[in-house]
């Protein structure tokens, strides 16, 4: 049978393993929400871009980006 000091330090390793498993899960998640939420904030749609088309499906000048001006 197994003495008494050794269960409670099986228990003890267990604890503190989960404890440290729990804490490292948490750390994570806040830094994956943390970061989703700064690249939602700040990410800006792509320019839309038009392009003329002749008859035959060449293009007929480059693209024009149209964007809005920021003002600062």
């Amino acid at each position: 049978m197994v003495e008494g000091w050794v269960t409670m330090l099986v228990l003890a390793f267990g604890l503190a393993v989960a404890i440290v498993g729990v804490v490292a899960y948490l750390r994570m998640f806040r830094k994956e929400k943390f970061a989703s939420a700064a690249r939602s904030s700040a990410e800006i749609p792509p320019p839309v871009t038009i392009s003329a088309r002749t008859a035959d499906t060449e293009l007929a000048a480059e693209p024009i980006s149209e964007q809005a001006e920021r003002l600062d």
